[in-house]
């Protein structure tokens, strides 16, 4: 909080120099009179529930009186009309007092905060109030004994779920974790088609409530239901009330549940481990070793240490030698923190291998593959431990030579993890065709139960059987490598569904075979078939998308790969490429992957290279912001703090805006034919990624943790754009060369500052104190 507002501050005394008095006057009495019609609003409606909800009656209006006295306070504060008379020239700082501010903004956000999570605690009380109303009804439809009292509950149960069905509805995407998101949605798919074969399986318990196997058809559907209610409950309780979502980030970094992890997420974690650390000795080398070029990894770090001592060290040398000997005791416990978590994430790593090594459906030469992986990971994370000890030891601020461990111990998680993939892949075949045979064998339940075959039906039962197991294994290890959360959640929840229902219907086939002659028995078996066709539809549409989403990040990786090593024939002919062009091609460079070849554009682009081709010079600064956003995450370039990383993006947004502008005036020039319509198609989702970073960007965030969100969310839309704008830019030369185009004054009525292109318009979008540079002009 403290660093948002002085940012704030920060920003509002440059722009002071440019404003008149009556301007500053103006401008900082409507910001704290608008700040508080906006709480006054706020606080209205939390009065309102209030009133609606007495438990919380009380804590609301408690909470309310502080956030009203907070925002009468800004806007006192922010009132400088005493400074009316005075030379503000001389009085750069017209708000009165910024601690104050600071104060009262704190006890804004406290208060406001306190009051949304009452709000919470209303919502999540009704849904768990729901929760039990629906728990209590279903327990007494269970015990009912004849067809009146079960109309009479099952109406009431119905109800009841109609109220938690709406509830879960409505807030379903208010939870903020996709884990969480994805649990609700899966507990009311279960909780939809179990309560529509509910009604059969009861039916058919009442008419033959003398046979076994009817009462645990049915109890096996009451249990489901029950199971899909208290993940909802658990999804609702945990997501509000749990201890750890208040702990610091670094408090739930070190509290890590590895036992619903799949291997995907815990390899995640493992390298965000790694990079956590390497981040910290990267502000080391940067800060305590004399180089100044660090802020931006100021904002990602844990930075108690240094908040007491930070204005001593900018001032006197003692400062720096104080801050160097507490950052040396709080690194040699980072490391021993880092060596603890990432032991026990390895553990649980290779624990989870077993399910692939264990799994009797995995080859011979797979099994023998993963175990070898495994084990070079083992060694490679053997070097890395002991490399981390040797360098805390020598305070050598992490600089390995030789050969880099770290790099060695990422490259064998990446291999360990395509083995994974290739062995989950190689059985998909064999996945596909279980479910085909368990799907036929279904069918052909119904006609042996009521020809009274009886052999058959249990002889095609074990194969059924044998197919359930292999699409329940094979499952599992598709949740192990399913790239999102999301996907982990649903695999795993359909596998466990089709273990419990599949032998249901089996059972539901035999007491088909044993009241052949009943209604109720042939409806049962029908609603039970109708589940196990629901089930093996979503497995295997979730299975695709699994397999789907693995190879575009795949080819994700692979492009960005290419572009490296591209790098050499995009530079300007017969100019070698530096190792900071390479680097720079690497990250935002001209992609030519399938747009013809390289060469064949060589000389085009050599002779496009005049102040006249708007398209390439465009381009060319996207790339060189992209660059300068890409030096900023390593803790180089000109961009010092986030904010000058937002700046820039919003520079990029601008400047990519421009050049959409150049291409859609260059698209009139290309004949009608498939390469237009292929220009047209890229070309078009160019705004759709402009406006994604334009939200990022303006998104607003509060304290470290959200902002190290932020700006991973700003350099991956970037990125996007920034491939779009490759793909594009690269298929108007290819129309170009074809079509025998001018790339030259393409921009007809464009004014000549829109389509300027200057050459310094990403070199130095802000200097060190944050101020934008002439450039902005010329943006």
């Amino acid at each position: 909080m403290y660093g948002l507002n002085q940012s704030i501050v920060n920003n509002q005394r440059f722009r002071v120099r440019d404003m008149d008095n009556e301007q500053i006057m103006s401008t900082f009495g409507n910001i704290g009179h608008l700040l508080n019609i906006a709480v006054e609003r706020f606080i209205t409606i939390g009065e309102i529930i209030a009133e609606e909800n007495i438990d919380i009656k009380g804590d609301m209006y408690e909470a309310a009186k502080e956030a009203r006295d907070a925002g009468k306070s800004i806007e006192r504060l922010c009132d400088v009309s005493p400074l009316g008379g005075m030379e503000l020239r001389h009085h750069i700082e017209p708000l009165k007092d910024y601690g104050a501010i600071i104060l009262a903004a704190r006890s804004l956000l406290s208060s406001v905060t306190r009051i949304l999570l009452l709000v919470d605690i209303i919502v999540v009380k009704k849904l768990l109030t729901a929760k039990k109303r629906a728990s209590e009804s279903l327990e007494k439809l269970e015990s009912v004994m004849n067809f009146t009292e079960f109309v009479r509950a099952f109406s009431v149960f119905g109800t009841e779920m109609i109220e938690l069905a709406y509830l879960t509805g409505h807030h379903r995407n208010s939870f903020k974790e996709e884990r969480r998101r994805a649990q609700m949605f899966s507990a009311r798919q279960i909780l939809e088609k179990s309560i529509a074969i509910l009604l059969t399986s009861s039916k058919n318990s009442l008419i033959h409530s003398d046979c076994v196997i009817v009462k645990e058809n049915r109890d096996t559907v009451f249990c489901q239901i029950r199971r899909a209610m208290d993940l909802i409950h658990f999804v609702v309780k945990d997501s509000i009330f749990d201890s750890a979502k208040h702990l610091p980030f670094e408090k739930q970094a070190s509290n890590p549940n590895y036992e619903n992890e799949s291997i995907y997420t815990t390899i995640k974690r493992i390298v965000n481990l790694i990079k956590r650390y390497k981040y910290q000795m990267s502000y080391y080398e940067s800060n305590v070793e004399g180089n100044n070029n660090s802020d931006a990894y100021f904002n990602f770090l844990d930075d108690d240490l240094w908040k007491s001592d930070k204005n001593l060290s900018s001032s006197s040398g003692c400062g720096r030698m104080v801050n160097n000997t507490n950052f040396r005791k709080h690194m040699s416990s980072e490391s021993m923190d880092l060596r603890e978590e990432l032991s026990m994430a390895f553990e649980k790593l290779f624990e989870k291998a077993h399910d692939f090594t264990d799994s009797p459906y995995i080859s011979h030469n797979h099994r023998k593959n993963i175990l070898s992986y495994c084990d070079n990971c083992k060694l490679e994370f053997d070097l890395y431990l002991n490399t981390i000890m040797k360098d805390q030891h020598e305070n050598s601020g992490g600089q390995l030579k030789g050969r880099d461990p770290e790099l060695g111990m990422l490259s064998s998680l990446e291999e360990l993890c395509k083995q994974l993939v290739v062995s989950v892949s190689s059985q998909i075949e064999d996945f596909n065709e279980s479910l085909k045979i368990a799907s036929k064998l279904v069918k052909s339940f119904h006609v042996l139960a009521t020809n009274y075959d009886i052999d058959n039906l249990n002889q095609r039962s074990t194969k059924f059987h044998d197919c359930c197991d292999h699409i329940f294994d094979i499952c599992k290890l598709l949740q192990h490598i399913a790239p999102t959360e999301r996907l982990q959640v649903q695999a795993k929840c359909l596998a466990i569904n089709l273990r419990i229902y599949g032998p249901q219907v089996f059972i539901a086939a035999k007491i088909l075979w044993k009241y052949s002659n009943s209604s109720a028995a042939n409806e049962n078996f029908e609603s039970f078939s109708d589940m196990w066709k629901w089930l093996t539809n979503e497995i295997s549409m979730i299975a695709k998308k699994i397999l789907v989403s693995i190879n575009t990040t795949k080819n994700e990786r692979e492009t960005e790969t290419e572009k490296c090593e591209t790098s050499d024939k995009l530079s300007k002919p017969g100019v070698p490429a530096t190792d900071g062009d390479g680097e720079m091609v690497e990250y935002s460079g001209l992609e030519g992957k399938n747009n013809g070849d390289l060469s064949t554009y060589q000389s085009k682009w050599s002779e496009d290279l005049s102040d006249d081709n708007d398209i390439l010079k465009r381009a060319k600064n996207m790339s060189a912001m992209a660059f300068l956003m890409y030096q900023f995450t390593k803790g180089n370039g000109s961009l010092r703090t986030t904010q000058d990383l937002f700046t820039q993006a919003e520079y990029f947004a601008e400047e990519a805006n421009r050049l959409y502008k150049v291409l859609r005036h260059f698209s009139y020039q290309v004949p009608a034919s498939d390469n237009k319509k292929d220009l047209l198609n890229i070309l078009d989702r160019v705004p759709t990624f402009v406006q994604a970073l334009q939200f990022t960007v303006k998104d607003h965030t509060v304290g470290k943790a959200a902002t190290f969100v932020k700006v991973d969310h700003v350099i991956r839309e970037t990125k996007n754009l920034m491939n779009v704008i490759n793909k594009v830019v690269s298929k108007c030369f290819e129309c170009a060369n074809k079509y025998k185009l001018n790339l030259t004054g393409i921009t007809g009525g464009l004014t000549s500052g829109a389509v300027r292109g200057d050459d310094n318009v990403a070199g130095g979008m802000c200097d060190s104190k944050g101020t934008t540079s002439s450039s902005e002009g010329s943006m």
